[in-house]
């Protein structure tokens, strides 16, 4: 059986992540940048994917979390002779840690620490090279640490026991072993460390090492310190900020879906996607996410990678960009790993790169709309951008398109698509007005949202159903349909769009989960769970219809879904509650936080009548 993802934390630097187990091994890292080949990649394959693992000898029972304001995991293992625990991070390359001399690229640190009585250790450490399609050849060098290379990429083993504990398998020269044993207030440190230079740079652990972990969590205190939201779920929503701050590659600004690839949407499935690269379509809510928590630095960079990434595309837009903003993003899958839960094929790269999705010219461009609040004038580059983008909703709004949702089957006129293309020209329009740009195209704009928004109401909208429809004259839903009213297209309390909100809830729910649709043939087999931020709109709109009791039923029902770590996926199986889909996922927590403020917001206007909150 394959862990639940629910019993992993994700641990990461903010440029590469890996997801440490409730057991203690790392079972998915990438490095040295999110979509690297996988080093250990156990989740995808116990037996061909490669694992770090340290955990007690014989057995044992275990909890996870993270140390509170962090994203530094802790493992508490308990067993019949003591208590100990192992703390997991990547290390935070912080300016007081730059001032002790030079470091690796990144550098993992493990750190075993008893806490009662006497724990005995295993550890295994059998990393891969490419995903497990081949074996390193591992190098003893003693005190200098378990050493392989592969191309110009370095990585090296360290650790505080002595060079005869850290034994090398000579058979195969692929696996290396220790036991060891801690008692009240003795650590034992490794560091898994990569390096692309020669000389490799190793870290010193027996005199710096705990030293380095403490600068890594007062690091993400002073990060999380910095939140300005202090309202209802707060912790939920400052777990969800941390979570993202993860998924940010920090020397671009990008933000990735998620740190994994492949992990099924339904068991046995072949929905298995390469979420570790950067959609325009998250721009939107993503940029309002981080200005609502008050991280203006990360907004700003943010906008700043969409400006540079589009650079080879413009005017037009990709659906899809790497965090270096190449547009080619090549998909093939990795024949010889199992797959999560046997949910084969597994795959590296997307598709979705060579998609037309109309939507993401208006999520850009509202992305745009809200950081404009930041800055008093746009550069000449960035106008040009920006009204390019205009251009292109002008000429192609009448096009059939893949959707939000990346269908692979036939184009459709997909009714979100349409709503997001008046969303683009309303934003430019106000753009346009607030920073006086006379070469903008006003009247042009003005009409063509005035034929967008007709096409939508006369045929978007099935007047037999009484609701928005998926695509223009259809007679089916789509839960993307709940961001009309969080865009601004219309108020969650027009009529239209009450009973477009009741016909959702009763035909797309399953044990009071939301799928994103049902029965629409979007060119795959199989089924897929309810859709984590297809809950969460939901969630905005029964705040903002007064129905408080039921979206915050329904908040607290998706949290507990997450386990002890607060991550959450893409989707949830609506029976068991388990998480699937990539894990953790972006979109998820930045839905997460939006709810929690349309939750808020209702709870500061009338607390009196809203005591359940």
């Amino acid at each position: 059986m394959a862990n639940r993802l629910s019993d992993y934390a994700l641990i990461g630097n903010a440029r590469a992540a890996a997801l440490v187990s409730n057991t203690g091994a790392i079972d998915w890292c990438c490095l040295p940048d999110f979509d690297s080949p996988a080093l250990f990649a156990a989740i995808l394959d116990k037996d061909k994917g490669g694992h770090f693992s340290i955990s007690p000898i014989g057995n044992y029972s275990s909890e996870q979390r993270y140390l509170p304001d962090t994203n530094v995991a802790e493992t508490i293992f308990e067993t019949e002779t003591g208590k100990a625990r192992l703390l997991d991070a990547f290390v935070a390359q912080t300016e007081d840690a730059k001032k002790q001399g030079l470091f690796p690229d990144h550098e993992v640190l493990r750190i075993v620490e008893g806490i009662s009585g006497t724990v005995q250790f295993k550890l295994e450490y059998a990393p891969v090279i490419y995903y497990g399609k081949e074996s390193p050849n591992l190098q003893d060098r003693k005190k200098l640490g378990i050493h392989f290379t592969w191309k110009e990429h370095s990585y090296t083993l360290l650790s505080t026991l002595p060079p005869s504990q850290l034994i090398l398998d000579k058979n195969t020269a692929t696996i290396a072993n220790a036991k060891f044993s801690v008692s009240p207030g003795q650590q034992v440190i490794f560091s898994f460390s990569y390096c692309n230079q020669s000389p490799v740079i190793l870290p010193e652990l027996e005199k710096t090492g705990w030293e380095r972990m403490r600068q890594t969590i007062t690091f993400w205190k002073d990060w999380i310190g910095k939140c300005s939201y202090n309202g209802l779920y707060k912790d939920e929503v400052k777990r969800g900020a941390l979570a993202l701050k993860l998924l940010t590659y920090a020397p671009s600004g990008a933000i990735i879906a998620a740190p994994t690839t492949s992990l099924p949407e339904q068991p046995g499935g072949e929905r298995n996607w390469d979420y570790r690269y950067c959609w325009l379509r998250d721009a939107s809510f993503t940029t309002r996410a981080l200005l609502k928590l008050g991280y203006e630095e990360e907004a700003q960079a943010y906008m700043n990678w969409i400006l540079h990434a589009t650079r080879l595309t413009r005017p037009k837009l990709q659906v899809v960009y790497s965090v270096f903003g190449h547009a080619s993003l090549p998909e093939q899958t990795l024949g010889w790993l199992n797959g999560y839960a046997d949910s084969k094929p597994v795959r590296v790269g997307n598709g979705a790169d060579k998609q037309f999705q109309l939507d993401v010219y208006g999520e850009v461009l509202d992305a745009v709309y809200a950081y404009a609040a930041l800055v008093t004038a746009f550069d000449r580059d960035a106008k040009k951008f920006v009204l390019g983008l205009g251009e292109i909703i002008c000429e192609n709004w009448e096009k059939s398109d893949n959707g939000i949702w990346e269908i692979r089957s036939a184009n459709l006129h997909h009714t979100h698509s349409k709503a997001m293309a008046w969303v683009g020209l309303d934003r430019l329009i106000k753009l346009a007005q607030k920073y006086n740009w006379t070469d903008a195209p006003l009247a042009k704009y003005k009409s063509i949202t005035a034929s967008i928004k007709k096409a939508i109401e006369e045929t978007g909208f099935n007047k037999k159903l009484n609701s928005y429809a998926h695509e223009l004259n259809g007679d089916k839903l789509d839960a993307s349909l709940l961001t009309l009213p969080l865009v601004g297209y219309c108020k969650a309390t027009d009529p239209r769009m009450i009973s477009t909100i009741n016909l959702i809830q009763e035909r797309l729910t399953s044990n009071n989960l939301l799928y994103r649709y049902l029965n629409l043939e979007d060119g795959l087999q199989g089924k897929e769970g309810a859709f984590g931020i297809c809950n969460f709109w939901l969630i905005e709109n029964l705040a903002r219809i007064g129905e408080i009791e039921k979206a915050t039923q329904l908040f607290e029902t998706i949290i507990k879904c997450a386990g002890p770590t607060g991550l959450l996926s893409e989707e949830i199986d609506p029976d068991t509650h388990a998480l699937w889909g990539n894990y953790p996922q972006g979109f998820t927590h930045i839905g997460l936080i939006n709810a929690a403020y349309a939750l808020n917001e209702v709870h500061l206007k009338a607390p009196a009548h809203h005591a359940y909150l």
